[in-house]
């Protein structure tokens, strides 16, 4: 295996490349006019559909994947619907896929917040398909125009046997809008799984907003070491 300076090895820089290609690609043949989606989103005529992927890599030998994530949802008025997905954690054995719906209970000014219901299949080896029901809040508050907080929180409900109760903070960060098409910021995540004790996943964020879509990269700590997580979105407003 070929190491780069500073600790990166080929793989790590291959795959990074490969999903930047992709997404690329997505938006050449989707064609959708991006626009980040603003404070009070919800409340206007339009039909948006947001388009959402997500990869994360290990930082530490043998920088294996630790995360594929892919979304999309539709938004009418305060209305959320379709809202389907698929996420695993790079070792094969796990996954889940989901799909629900919801409503923005509150949009004012300073504030608002979604409320959505999913339901969760997991398959592979050691899912033992397991079934839940997925109560899922994002809290948004404004400090100011460039200075805000973004906070989701769910829970997995369990439906049969094989399932178990599990809470997830699956960011709570702030985020400063140095530019029109730049943020940077810093979050908590942290989750506990069936017998095994609450983890702590402190994140450093930073978010480019293009054309092409919103790009956020974070490095975050998790148990045993850290990863690099790029995230993408994506939003296309329609009548």
């Amino acid at each position: 295996m070929l190491r780069l300076k500073g600790g990166f090895s080929s793989i790590v820089i291959s795959r990074a490349v490969k999903f930047a290609a992709l997404l690329c690609l997505g938006c050449a043949v989707t064609g959708f006019a991006q626009e980040p989606p603003p404070a009070g989103y919800t409340t206007d005529a339009l039909t948006k559909s947001f388009f959402m992927a997500r990869t994360g890599e290990s930082l530490n030998a043998p920088y294996t994947s630790t995360l594929h994530y892919l979304e999309f949802f539709q938004v009418r008025k305060k209305w959320i619907y379709p809202d389907i997905g698929y996420v695993d954690f790079g070792k094969g054995n796990y996954r889940e896929f989901f799909i629900g719906g919801g409503r923005t209970l509150y949009d004012g000014k300073f504030a608002s917040w979604d409320q959505e219901l999913m339901y969760v299949q997991t398959m592979g080896p050691a899912a033992g398909s397991a079934r839940y029901l997925l109560p899922w809040s994002m809290l948004r508050v404004y400090f100011t125009p460039k200075f805000t907080n973004e906070t989701v929180y769910f829970v997995y409900l369990p439906l049969n046997d094989s399932a178990r109760i599990h809470h997830v903070i699956e960011r709570a960060k702030i985020e400063y809008a140095v530019t029109r098409i730049w943020k940077i910021g810093a979050g908590y995540a942290g989750n506990n799984a069936p017998g095994v004790p609450w983890q702590n996943k402190p994140f450093l964020t930073t978010t480019v907003s293009t054309g092409a879509g919103d790009f956020e990269f974070w490095l975050q700590k998790i148990p045993g070491g850290a990863q690099v997580q790029l995230r993408y979105a994506l939003v296309h407003a329609s009548r």
